[in-house]
């Protein structure tokens, strides 16, 4: 037997002996469910300690951890009572991953000027086949924040036959860096990002528009990271094979350090600040900078295979519609070593999320059926861009038009109690009054996004939902710890994303106070317990960017 094959015999039966296992009385200690069980404390920690185990050797797409982690989290479904929701019956949802790795080689050159990949720039192709991609004599052509906001009047692309072109667009959004006063001040949500604002948005709306490439100028404040997040993260990409997906990409995507863009500008006889400021204006049309670029760029490509994991709570009065629950599974596998350890075991991120995922699952299973359908999911390649749930959505296990809410939990609190909760998308759809009451039964408040310009809302794998249309949400942890108030969880949001954060030191810690993340999860437990046995469909705020798309699918719902 190839080692593989071992593997996939002892994940599964690791998976269900440790569920079976778990399946006795709860000895746990939060809830106010009423009738369901309450979340329990040994059953969490036993599952985030055997995810984020060296056996599955970090949970990279595509590999044997990989296969294992979802052959755990399908085994457990299944001891607990779960009805399997995947493709054929089965508890998965496979899809086909190809990784894009452009060389370190690849140049951007305008005139006399050469940008070299990493240093200067960063480029990828997502329609490489394993070949040479390049663009020759390609115009340059300034398209201010790269924004078509029809409900807004505004199009930064405006007026112009993009075949060919290579789109210099700003990173957020026209009213980050606005002045009171400014007529764009407040259009798009000030210096909250909107979905306008972050980079995946920017390549999508220039295909649409038919350029040949778009290069985002970053900005550490504007992006939230500095330019170190994007040397490290965007030459390697994954992407999901669909149909379509030839038509929302251009040749050519990239970022370039402001200095770049400062540089180029120049040598158009511009100035970049000038620019910017123009593009914040309503009104603005592409300004073409005279300039010509050539992009040299090798990407080699490798095709993997990951899944999602669906389970099933069967609703009673109104089966098809459904409330869900998701949670990601992956994480960066086996990399550099840091103080001499290369796995990046994912504990918190997110094991921690899966381990949630499955105790809201046996609570509620303890109870009557809902009134809904209630579904739990472990998406893949969240890691590379949402992957697995954004697969989902464009292949869904369920009606997207009947699904009445999308949840997802990415990363537990493990710093003790705290007063309130977090809630990543507040203000933007009827969920947050959900979790509002909920919380008042707790005793404690909602707090919206503390970092909204961060844009957070568009990082997790709830949104690939709310752009399809579906009110979905991003609960958090709590921001006023019950010893040392908000600077106390303050410090340990530091130390967390300092020490452990994407580093293989995010490992389980036994000495873990989660209190709190019993508290959070009965929260988001009696939430979908509020959602499931109501009749009512959660909305939009009148507004909102993703107003107008669930409304096409009015008719659909009851």
């Amino acid at each position: 037997m190839d080692r593989r094959a071992l593997m996939t015999g002892l994940g599964a039966g690791l998976a269900g002996t440790l569920a079976a296992g778990l399946t006795g009385p709860a000895r746990g200690q939060a809830g106010t469910g009423g009738a369901l069980a309450p979340i329990d404390e040994r059953r969490l920690r036993e599952h985030i300690r055997t995810l984020s185990s060296d056996f599955f050797e970090g949970r990279f797409p595509g590999t044997q951890g990989d296969l294992m982690a979802t052959t755990y989290i399908a085994g457990a479904m299944a001891a607990m009572g779960l009805e399997p929701a995947g493709v054929g019956g089965s508890w998965f949802q496979p899809f086909d991953l190809v990784r894009f790795a452009a060389a370190d080689s690849a140049t951007l050159t305008v005139g006399s000027q050469v940008f070299r990949q990493l240093d200067d720039v960063v480029l990828i192709s997502r329609k490489a086949d394993g070949s040479a991609v390049g663009l020759s004599g390609a115009p340059l052509v300034f398209a201010g924040y790269g924004v078509r906001a029809p409900e807004q009047g505004w199009d930064d692309y405006a007026g112009v036959d993009w075949r060919g072109k290579i789109a210099v667009v700003l990173v957020n959004d026209p009213d980050f860096e606005a002045a009171a006063g400014d007529a764009v001040a407040g259009r798009f949500s000030g210096r909250a990002m909107t979905w306008y604002g972050r980079w995946p948005y920017k390549y999508e709306a220039g295909a649409l528009a038919g350029a040949a490439g778009v290069l985002i100028v970053h900005e550490d404040a504007p992006a939230a990271y500095g330019w170190g997040v994007v040397r490290n993260s965007f030459a390697r990409r994954f992407d999901f094979v669909r149909p379509d997906r030839g038509a929302s990409l251009v040749t050519v995507e990239g970022w370039m350090q402001r200095r770049v863009a400062e540089a180029l500008c120049a040598a158009a006889g511009r100035d970049f600040d000038t620019l910017k400021r123009a593009a914040r204006q309503p009104g603005f049309r592409p300004v073409d900078l005279g300039l010509t670029a050539d992009v040299a760029l090798e990407v080699a490509t490798q095709t993997v295979q990951t899944r999602n994991v669906a389970g099933m709570i069967r609703g009673g009065a109104a089966p098809g519609e459904t409330v869900l629950l998701g949670a990601h599974h992956d994480h960066l596998g086996v990399g550099a070593p840091v103080d001499g350890d290369a796995i990046y075991n994912g504990a918190i991120d997110n094991a921690s999320g899966v381990a949630a995922t499955l105790e809201v699952a046996r609570s509620f299973l303890s109870g009557p059926a809902p009134r809904r359908s209630v579904v739990f999911c472990a998406w893949g390649a969240e890691e590379q861009g949402l992957l697995g749930s954004d697969y989902y959505v464009n292949a869904p296990l369920r009606p997207l038009e009947t699904t009445a809410a999308a949840l997802t939990i990415d990363g537990l609190s493990h710093t003790g109690p705290a007063s309130d909760m977090e809630i990543v998308g507040a203000g933007r759809n009827s969920l947050d009054g959900e979790f509002a009451a909920v919380l008042a039964a707790q005793g404690r408040t909602l707090t919206p996004d503390r970092y909204p310009e961060r844009g957070g809302f568009y990082r997790s794998d709830h949104f690939p939902f709310a752009r399809a249309g579906v009110p979905a949400l991003f609960p958090g942890g709590g921001t006023v710890l019950g010893h040392g108030g908000q600077a106390a969880a303050d410090a340990a949001e530091r130390d967390w994303i300092e020490r452990r954060y994407h580093k293989p030191q995010d490992e389980y810690d036994p000495a873990w106070n989660l209190a709190g993340a019993l508290q959070d999860i009965a929260v988001v437990r009696d939430v979908m317990a509020r959602i499931a046995n109501s009749t009512a469909w959660p909305q939009w705020n009148p507004g909102n960017e993703f107003e107008a798309i669930r409304k096409r699918s009015d008719p659909a719902r009851p």
